[in-house]
């Protein structure tokens, strides 16, 4: 089989298992992980969790711990292009061959041991697997929705960073900064390392651990960590796709919830346009009360079924008394706009089909 055919036999199967489909427990993945002789088990793994700056902290952490000359693995999600931006060693994406050869490997053993797993857990698995294979000397794990049935928490975390705390995924998590704090915190274990930025309030829903340490901002939780691990670093923060990404006169950034955005609009930027197309399931009333009240929404749909309809984020607006104008997708959209200071956002696929449309560094798998 040609490279590019194994390669596209294993995304196909690797979409089967539906993206968006979310089914928490560790019971298949537990499963998975002893079938393929419990890699993670053999990982020093620092475990980044909580609402926002998961991302960042990862990627930038990764980065500083590369200085050491050492090999860092780094998992993400989700992902802008590629799938294969979530599995990264040393900056570095897995390669289209080990891919497709470690996810056909993980297939052959779901279907001979009729092991229903999901596209979040085969993708965690896989990077576990290949962290192992590849002897790297950290694994930086972010998790993916919550904590406590993630996926990534089938492993023990060394260190396990804890963010920031806010609403989101309220389906899965709970209605209350309590509920989701009491479940993104099941990442800490009695032998864990805490770093964390939560309020002293919520810290009584952090589980007993080996240390407990406070910190404000992605550079502090990477001084701490570093130190923690007894290394003489100074945090090494890069730019990232997709974060206060600024091209010509947009800045493209993938906030999603209303203190991403709010955080964002923090930092002295006042936009007299916001692109914006968001999922279904996000609180987009709350999102949208955030900006501007003299900027111009153009709403868009995005390529997703769980797409909120350009229609429905124009009558949230009309009801906020905000000015907004409905596109059909996000290249639209920007072809509207002339010299004003522009804003892409709410989601990774808005700020995903916008990249692409200008031709950025990693649109293109090719």
């Amino acid at each position: 089989m040609q490279d590019t055919d194994k390669y596209n036999k294993a995304l196909n199967w690797l979409h089967e298992l539906n993206q968006n489909k979310i089914v928490p427990g560790l019971e298949r993945i537990r499963q998975l992980m002893k079938l393929v002789g419990n890699p993670h088990n053999k990982l020093r793994i620092i475990m980044i969790g909580g609402t926002n700056a998961k991302g960042s902290t990862s990627y930038n952490l990764s980065n500083t711990l590369m200085q050491t000359g050492t090999k860092v693995g780094c998992f993400t999600s989700p992902h802008l292009h590629s799938v294969r931006e979530r599995i990264r060693i040393n900056g570095n994406l897995i390669d289209r061959n080990t891919f497709s050869d470690l996810l056909l490997k993980l297939k052959l053993i779901c279907i001979q041991n009729n092991l229903k797993v999901t596209y979040f857990e085969i993708l965690t698995a896989l990077a576990y697997l290949y962290f192992h294979t590849e002897k790297v000397d950290y694994a930086v794990m972010e998790i993916g929705l919550g904590g406590e049935w993630d996926a990534v928490n089938v492993a023990d975390a060394e260190i396990a960073i804890l963010t920031t705390l806010g609403l989101d995924h309220t389906e899965y998590l709970g209605n209350t900064l309590s509920e989701i704090a009491t479940t993104k915190a099941k990442i800490v274990s009695e032998k864990s390392i805490v770093i964390t930025g939560w309020n002293n309030k919520y810290h009584k829903y952090i589980p007993k651990s080996k240390e407990f340490h406070e910190g404000s901002s992605v550079k502090e939780w990477i001084e701490i960590c570093t130190k923690c691990l007894n290394l003489n670093l100074k945090p090494s923060l890069v730019k990232i796709p997709g974060r206060k990404e600024v091209h010509l006169n947009f800045t493209l950034d993938t906030a999603h919830n209303e203190e991403a955005i709010s955080y964002l609009l923090s930092l002295n930027e006042k936009y007299d346009i916001v692109i914006l197309g968001m999922l279904e399931d996000k609180a987009i009333e709350k999102f949208i009360s955030k900006l501007h009240k003299d900027c111009t929404i153009l709403a868009c749909e995005l390529n997703s079924e769980r797409s909120a309809s350009a229609k429905h984020i124009f009558n949230i607006c009309k009801s906020l008394k905000l000015k907004c104008k409905t596109f059909g997708n996000v290249t639209e959209a920007i072809l509207s706009v002339k010299n004003e200071n522009t804003l892409i956002t709410g989601s990774f696929y808005t700020v995903a089909e916008a990249r692409r449309y200008f031709q950025l560094e990693g649109y293109s798998e090719l």
